[in-house]
């Protein structure tokens, strides 16, 4: 009984990876889609940007003030 159900399991689970992933094992370009946001052009034209980036502009913006202005980085919030 064991073996049965761990058979149906794994065929299952072959099956939902071979359906996941149709696309670029059977199609010719073969890639997988972007998904960080610095090389996505979509998700670049809705606006978003990478958090990491923003931290470090952030942070530079943070670091130019002068230290008697604790106002900080209007963008994201620190002081």
């Amino acid at each position: 009984m064991f073996i049965q159900l761990l058979l149906l399991v794994l065929g299952l689970m072959s099956l939902a990876i071979l359906a996941m992933g149709f696309n670029v094992f059977f199609r010719k370009n073969k890639k997988f889609p972007q998904s960080s946001i610095g090389g996505n052009k979509d998700m670049r034209k809705l606006g978003l940007k990478c958090a990491r980036h923003e931290e470090i502009k952030c942070r530079r913006d943070i670091d130019r003030t002068p230290a008697t202005d604790s106002v900080g980085c209007s963008s994201c919030g620190h002081s």
